[in-house]
């Protein structure tokens, strides 16, 4: 578990690094981004879509996109609290490590997962 915290923030700050746009470079759709973005680096844990070409590593794997858009207590602001502050203890089996996102990462997550929920009503 030590290994796959390790990896997982590894991975985080590579892609946070590698995915400054650059002043020239167009702005995306937001949930399009966030889709690219999860699939990027949420799907280690996570199944963030149908269209995810390898299962999460961790196993039994953290709830899926489509679970947590489909909860009763996700809304943007529970989706933003989560993703911008420290939570490493979710419960008795769940310790997501903070994901240390830059504020467009977390605009373009919390976009995607909201049109999720906007999809399965």
């Amino acid at each position: 578990m030590k290994k796959l915290v390790l990896f997982s923030l590894s991975l985080l700050v590579t892609l946070a690094a590698s995915g400054v746009a650059s002043a020239g470079e167009a702005k995306r759709d937001p949930v399009a981004a966030g889709h690219d973005f999860a699939l990027k680096v949420c799907a280690a844990c996570h199944v963030v879509g149908p269209d995810q070409k390898s299962p999460p590593i961790l196993k039994p794997p953290a709830p899926s996109f489509a679970s947590i858009a489909k909860s009763s207590t996700t809304s943007e602001e529970s989706l933003r609290k989560l993703l911008s502050s420290p939570h490493g203890n979710l419960g008795k089996k769940g310790k997501m490590p903070n994901p240390m996102l830059a504020d467009y990462q977390i605009d373009e997550v919390v976009a995607y997962l909201l049109d999720l929920q906007k999809a399965a009503r």
